[in-house]
């Protein structure tokens, strides 16, 4: 069940850049630009707002470990719920909400919705993440005496699978972080995945079958998982 969770969570490309646009911000912060004036912002003030780097690794791996954290409990209470059918919610629905939610926090990078409080998108649609987690660890048809440990092992592997995909990422972009390019590849990568999110919100939500999906599975994915003998 841990290689079960770790398989699913590195298939699940969803997930993947959901927690991709939640740490694309962690090496930098937002701040107001000195002597420059603009279009007035949220809180009254006026002025132009733009990223800089973090001086140094404790901000960002504390940025990093809170928004896991939130993301990890959210997911472990739904996908233990659902799991043993204390709440359950319609696969076509929580499926579009997890599509949904890689684009609002891709759009949370070029405009924040909630300023300072990040984990607040982790937590909440981490619970529709979970949602997602256990729909999987139903169809494996896991029950009775079985199920509390298979639930067990199965988080275990999806923890396990989210570390690691962190651990790929993370120091990346605190390598580049400086390069005056960072801020505006960070703005470009999240606008591609709003568009990936509203490719996936129309295909889960509408139910129409579009062949993208099954490309990257088939070329990048499988073969990926293959290698490394998750497959």
């Amino acid at each position: 069940m841990v290689k079960q969770g770790i398989w699913h969570i590195w298939i699940g490309i969803d997930h993947i850049l959901f927690l991709l646009a939640l740490i694309l911000p962690s090496v930098v912060r937002r701040r107001k630009k000195d002597g420059v004036t603009g279009e007035p912002i949220n809180n009254g003030e006026s002025g132009i707002w733009g990223w800089v780097p973090v001086k140094n690794f404790r901000p960002a791996f504390i940025y990093i470990l809170k928004i896991v954290t939130f993301f990890t409990i959210a997911h472990t209470i739904t996908l233990s719920l659902a799991s043993l059918e204390i709440i359950t919610l319609p696969s076509r629905v929580v499926e579009s909400i997890i599509a949904f939610s890689v684009g609002l926090a891709a759009y949370h990078n070029i405009r924040p919705i909630f300023r300072g409080e990040d984990w607040v998108i982790a937590f909440v649609f981490g619970l529709f993440h979970g949602f997602g987690f256990a729909s999987v660890l139903g169809d494996l048809g896991f029950k009775g005496e079985y199920l509390s440990l298979s639930l067990v092992g199965f988080n275990v592997g999806v923890e396990i699978g989210q570390i690691a995909i962190i651990a790929v990422i993370f120091p990346v972009l605190y390598f580049i972080r400086n390069n005056k390019f960072y801020s505006k590849l960070m703005v470009w990568l999240s606008v591609l995945l709003i568009i990936v999110s509203a490719y996936w919100l129309i295909e889960r939500a509408f139910d129409v079958d579009l062949p993208l999906d099954e490309i990257i599975n088939r070329n990048i994915l499988y073969p990926m998982a293959e290698f490394v003998g998750l497959k």
